[in-house]
């Protein structure tokens, strides 16, 4: 393992959940708005159920992984568990854990899709077959099960066709899918964060500064659409594999601040329950930082939207805005016309079955964002990069409330 050193602005965060009181979580959380009745799906390799961290949580752990030969839950403290352990808990945690993570809607209904990522992973034999990659079959499971807002910590290095059309129907049903950006563009596939219809997440420090990727550049992704809370986040587990249940960490990646996002649309749905899918995105879009302004976009920044933001997205009723989708000029992932004709299949009362796919199999997934400490974490035979935050100015960001 490759040594790290601690940002300087480590010391003003030393419990890692600086995120929390600078989303004001617990004042939301006061107004009612914890997230209850909302259906979150969450697509990782796998959790730990049975941690104190989730005693009293609404959590599911849906059956079957997307790897042969694993499974969705495990006990065992490796880096892949505690990943998927800290995600959900960022979402549904209740306090009590070695990093006593509080969740950002922790009355959701969190369901678990474990897609086991292994040391050469071998898909089974129905998802090889569909050439959908594992993430995205679990992406798919989870849409056709009926979840409000899927939230998906990891990236792939490519995808295709039969990708694109799992994304036609959960754009088709309005169900926001949330994705994680690479932590560095250099090395890390980008999908299915850059594809048309996704939230792609970056994360940001307390400083509200982007981390740095490699070059000493800062991970400015193409495509982004926001960004959140994701640098010196503390963790279940230190990164290590095998590790143990009884330590805590340090990390920065995209991961963590993927179900941030999620939750703050989950938070939406809840006070705005007549609200789509598409009006939450555009709701999340329009109301970064915490003031009012002009929607501003940069496809190149490295920030898109801006800082995304719990309080400010809770102050407007999105319902004023159109129910499109605001994420199709991508140039990759499910055209307008697949959407078009997957809403047709969805609204015929004949059943109807997919084109005959095109494009890439199946490849194993890679996570992204868990260690600390750590440059590169091998997992399971995947590399996993954590990036930290360079100390620089840049101007005209907004904040993260």
């Amino acid at each position: 393992m490759v040594g790290v050193a601690v940002p300087a602005a480590a010391a003003a965060d030393d419990d890692g959940q600086w995120w929390y009181q600078a989303y004001g979580v617990a004042d939301v959380h006061a107004e009612g708005w914890t997230g209850k009745g909302v259906k979150i799906a969450v697509v990782d390799t796998q959790i730990n159920p049975d941690l104190p961290d989730f005693q009293g949580a609404d959590l599911t752990v849906a059956e079957g992984s997307a790897c042969a030969g694993t499974e969705p839950s495990s006990t065992e403290a490796s880096a892949g568990a505690q990943h998927g352990s800290t995600v959900a808990a960022m979402l549904i945690g209740n306090g009590t854990g070695v990093a006593r993570t509080k969740g950002i809607v922790p009355d959701a209904s969190v369901t678990f899709y474990g897609v086991g990522a292994t040391a050469g992973c071998e898909p089974l034999p129905e998802i090889a077959q569909s050439k959908i990659t594992p993430i995205m079959w679990m992406v798919k499971r989870a849409v056709e099960d009926g979840a409000d807002i899927v939230s998906v910590s990891m990236v792939t290095d490519d995808g295709g066709i039969p990708d694109d059309l799992v994304l036609a129907e959960a754009a088709a049903r309005k169900v926001p899918v949330v994705a994680g950006n690479p932590n560095d563009v250099f090395k890390e596939g980008g999908y299915p964060a850059n594809l048309n219809t996704v939230i792609g997440v970056s994360a940001v420090g307390s400083d509200q500064k982007l981390p740095i990727a490699a070059l000493g550049v800062e991970n400015a992704v193409t495509n982004t659409t926001v960004v959140a809370p994701g640098v010196n986040i503390a963790t279940i587990g230190d990164g290590s594999d095998p590790g143990s249940w009884d330590v805590s960490g340090r990390a920065t990646g995209t991961s963590l601040a993927t179900p941030l996002v999620a939750g703050i649309l989950a938070a939406a749905k809840q006070k705005y329950p007549d609200a789509t899918g598409n009006q939450l995105i555009q709701s999340l879009t329009r109301n970064t930082g915490t003031e009012d302004h002009e929607v501003q976009y940069s496809d190149t920044g490295g920030y898109g939207y801006g800082v995304a933001s719990l309080r400010h997205t809770l102050s407007k009723d999105p319902t004023q805005y159109e129910d499109v989708n605001p994420l199709m000029s991508k140039g990759v992932g499910p055209s307008q016309e697949q959407i078009d004709e997957a809403a047709a299949a969805l609204a015929s009362p004949q059943p109807s079955q997919e084109p005959a796919p095109e494009g890439s199999g199946s490849i194993l997934p890679i996570l992204i964002g868990v260690g600390v400490g750590v440059g590169v974490l091998i997992i399971a035979g995947v590399i996993v990069t954590v990036v930290l935050v360079r100390r620089s100015n840049r101007a005209q960001r907004k904040g993260q409330s």
